[in-house]
């Protein structure tokens, strides 16, 4: 029997204030309905459906949420006009019809794990049921909508805030918002369901008819934080704050120094190897992988790149760029657009790499800016070298073969080429491309050589 994911993604969130779909507001350097898919994924869940609006389903950055998480392809539901979660999960129930059991998810509840899915489908299949929902017990239940038990222990209905009454707003055990449905039955069962004063139909309604035919079921989550939905900005942030403390005591526990976890950004999948340390108010960002005895200095930032076993970043920024086995990256220093580092080649502080690639025992000293170059191995360039590769119009490559040195405050007028093992003295123009072995100096650089 098959098991469908439903994502119900086309609420506005006007509370969050934005302009930005409340599905696309993100919480660890992932979207909220990437969240969801990614749950769903974890659960084992591979078919999943997003129900979203018109506007949404059509928008550049909607369409590059659901591609980030495309394994396989994600299916779209439209909801016209929003009316409420039954509503919404209606929208879905022509892509779900040949589901055995659909598990259907707000957008906004990130903090279910897919281990919870699973057993949650485990429950549902077990106990028979028609309809199961996920509750947690919280410390403040307002603004939720509340679980009511009946005297077996399985839940009779859910009760939203504003029509309870005095004993069950004193209720914490909460919804969730997470259920698992027999497809077979759901679907009549929305028909039924009748408006509330708001307007809205609300698709918790079902839990009371499934209680009626003796086929509801529950599964109560152990931790408290795993009810905590995201409908303001404020929401956004403490959810945040719980999802990475998780993510770092995940990384520490799998050998991974943090020097103050607390001031540590790191964002969902990002991988680290062992006895790498990482330093005070250093940020990783979604897909970075680094390797295994790694040091990141404090207040580094990276993202999009991967830092090799045994490199040091030491509070640099590192953007779309590789840093190669034993590599070294020094303060303030910027790697961006596709630049690598080969092994044990070292970046000094200040400097930045820009599309390029530093050979294998090269070094480039502080304050040195290289763009669209290839650097050979163990070449020196000197603090203060500038590869000057825009003419105003066009982007111009720089060579420099192995072993040569350039002086500091060398200006490398591109298109040039060094040549192996050559020089230039300190403060020379380079116009020209530079034989191998030959030293050049002065402005423009010429040979120097002695005969």
């Amino acid at each position: 029997m098959t098991t469908t994911g439903i994502i119900l993604a086309a609420g506005k969130g006007a509370r969050m204030r934005s302009t930005t779909p409340k599905s696309l507001h993100k919480v660890a350097g992932l979207t909220l309905v990437g969240h969801g898919i990614r749950t769903m994924r974890a659960a084992g869940i591979d078919d999943v459906i997003v129900v979203a609006s018109q506007d949404l389903a059509e928008s550049p950055e909607f369409k590059d949420a659901l591609a980030f998480n495309t394994r396989p392809d994600i299916r779209l539901a439209i909801q016209a006009e929003q009316q409420g979660t039954a509503d919404a999960l209606n929208a879905a129930r022509t892509a779900a019809s040949e589901a055995g059991t659909i598990v259907v998810a707000p957008v906004d509840t990130v903090l279910v794990t897919g281990e919870i899915v699973r057993q949650m489908l485990k429950v549902h299949g077990d106990s028979d049921a028609a309809a199961t929902v996920l509750g947690a017990r919280v410390d403040n239940p307002a603004g939720l909508g509340r679980i009511k038990l009946g005297a077996t222990g399985r839940p009779v209905a859910v009760v939203e805030e504003h029509e309870a009454d005095d004993e069950s707003l004193e209720n914490n055990l909460v919804n969730t918002a997470w259920y698992c449905f027999d497809n077979r039955w759901i679907w009549d069962e929305l028909d039924l369901i009748q408006a509330a004063d708001t307007g809205e139909m609300y698709l918790p309604r079902v839990i009371e008819a499934a209680s009626g035919i003796e086929r509801s079921a529950i599964v109560v989550t152990a931790d408290a934080e795993t009810g905590l939905g995201i409908n303001d900005r404020v929401q956004l942030a403490n959810v945040e704050r719980i999802m990475r403390r998780r993510i770092n005591e995940s990384h520490m526990k799998n050998g991974v120094t943090l020097q103050d976890p607390a001031t540590t950004y790191i964002d969902i999948d990002v991988e680290i190897g062992r006895d790498t340390k990482i330093g005070a108010g250093t940020q990783l960002g979604t897909g970075v992988k680094i390797g295994t005895a790694v040091v990141i200095g404090p207040n580094t930032q990276i993202h999009s790149s991967e830092i090799r076993d045994g490199a040091t970043v030491d509070g640099a920024r590192v953007i779309d760029s590789l840093v190669g086995e034993g590599a070294i990256v020094g303060s303030n220093s910027l790697l961006r657009a596709g630049s690598e580092l080969k092994p044990l080649s070292r970046v000094g502080n200040l400097a930045e790499i820009k599309n390029s690639v530093i050979g294998a025992g090269s070094h480039v000293s502080h304050f040195s800016y290289i763009g669209d170059a290839t650097v050979g191995e163990n070449v020196n360039i000197g603090a203060g070298t500038i590869t000057c590769n825009y003419d105003g119009k066009d982007k111009h490559p720089t060579v420099i073969h192995d072993g040569a040195s350039i002086g500091s405050s060398t200006m490398l007028i591109a298109p040039v080429t060094i040549g192996k093992l050559a020089k230039t003295g300190a403060g020379s123009v380079v116009r020209m491309d530079v034989a191998p072995g030959d030293t050049v100096a002065g402005v423009p650089a010429k040979s120097i050589k002695s005969k």
